[in-house]
């Protein structure tokens, strides 16, 4: 007996592909040449000009009108690993010893930087989260130091929604000489962005999140800033060494011109609002992560006490629904979520909890079909606990 094609409720992992992004990989079916946009012959500029406008797309999708502040990369990965790289490295080599502060719900790719920087010298700080995975701000200001060179925040958590105050967070950064890389992968697409406004140097995005492809990305930085480059090479202005991804580019600009988190907002929050007091309503001992702070319109993230959040994702995958755990990018990790730990959880709590994501509006009947199979596992998880017990 085949099995019927799950339905797909982990967009922060990976949105599905945009038509825009589609339309655009479909263009190559019919004229599979791939040029080099380096080379000088006319199928060669025509890939400069397909680069071009990608980047213009890009640019105007996060609120700037200079396209060429806008570097391509592999991911938000990379972006997030070149910001921070470029705004201490030439401070390490000068000799100095500067003070990078970020957060304690940091994506891993910011996190797996920390050890970099410690090793090369860096005082690192991480700033505390309250139980809503909130930043005070005071507690910012209470970390300047005058060898203060960066801070790093991620906008929108990739595991809870929460939105920072970045407006207010930035302005105290700007206040003191400090330069501001934001992590925007989960805001761009949902929340309205002008880069400019916010008073950021860095602003780094990951195409898979707003349906383009995986292994292409972006990176925003303001002028001034200097790009110290983890690849070397002639390409994008000698930021970024190697041949530039063709297909990724054109993608990525395809899906960023069909933007417009606004409406999408509006289509999605209701849903997602309806979803969770369903859930709550239905299962007892249910708790939402990040609940009373501001979130983004389509994430949940939901704690049942006494159940496994590793053994709900496999349960209802098999029931034909795919969700997660926490972050993609630490699937197979045994160690709780680090973002729910800082949150105030315990091991326990933090293992017990599973995110929902949704990529756009859908019938109420299958999100009612994923309420069932969720209230059928969890029973099931609880009875095989208390039979243990």
């Amino acid at each position: 007996m085949s099995r019927r094609t799950a339905i797909y409720l982990d967009s922060n992992s990976g949105a599905p592909l945009s038509p825009r992004a589609v339309e655009a990989l479909l263009s190559f079916s019919t004229d599979p040449l791939i040029p080099n946009p380096s080379s000088i012959h006319s199928h060669g500029q025509r890939a400069k000009r397909w680069m071009a406008n990608s980047r213009e797309q890009v640019a105007l999708s996060l609120g700037s009108n200079d396209p060429e502040r806008v570097l391509f990369t592999s991911s938000g990965t990379e972006a997030n690993q070149l910001a921070i790289f470029s705004e201490l490295e030439a401070r390490i080599t000068r000799g100095e010893k500067p003070h990078w502060i970020t957060t304690s719900v940091e994506h891993e790719s910011v996190r797996q930087m920390a050890e970099w920087a410690v090793e090369r010298g860096v005082k690192v700080s991480f700033l505390p989260v309250d139980s809503k995975g909130l930043v005070d701000p005071a507690e910012l200001e209470a970390m300047f130091k005058p060898e203060t060179a960066l801070l790093s925040l991620i906008w929108v958590n990739n595991e809870t929604g929460v939105i920072q105050n970045l407006q207010d967070l930035a302005a105290r950064a700007r206040s003191r000489g400090v330069s501001l890389h934001v992590d925007g992968a989960q805001a761009w697409g949902k929340l309205p962005i002008a880069v400019n406004d916010l008073g950021c140097h860095w602003f780094c995005v990951s195409g898979h999140k707003i349906g383009a492809p995986a292994g292409i990305g972006a990176v925003w930085s303001a002028r001034g800033t200097r790009v110290s480059p983890l690849i070397r090479g002639a390409q994008e202005k000698g930021r970024r060494g190697g041949t530039e991804n063709l297909l990724g580019v054109k993608t990525l600009g395809a899906a960023a011109s069909a933007l417009d988190p606004i409406a999408w907002a509006t289509r999605v929050e209701g849903l997602r609002d309806r979803l969770e007091n369903a859930i709550c309503d239905r299962i007892p001992g249910t708790r939402i992560q990040g609940k009373g702070a501001p979130r983004v319109a389509n994430t949940t993230n939901l704690r049942f006490d006494g159940v496994v959040g590793e053994g709900l994702v496999l349960a209802l995958d098999l029931a034909g629904y795919s969700i997660s755990a926490g972050a993609a990018c630490s699937s197979g990790a045994t160690d709780p979520s680090h973002v729910l730990l800082a949150m105030g959880a315990s091991k326990e709590e933090a293992s017990s909890a599973i995110r929902v994501s949704l990529a756009d509006e859908m019938p109420w009947d299958v999100l009612a079909g994923f309420i069932d199979a969720l209230d059928a596992a969890v029973s099931r998880a609880r009875l095989a606990r208390r039979l243990q017990e």
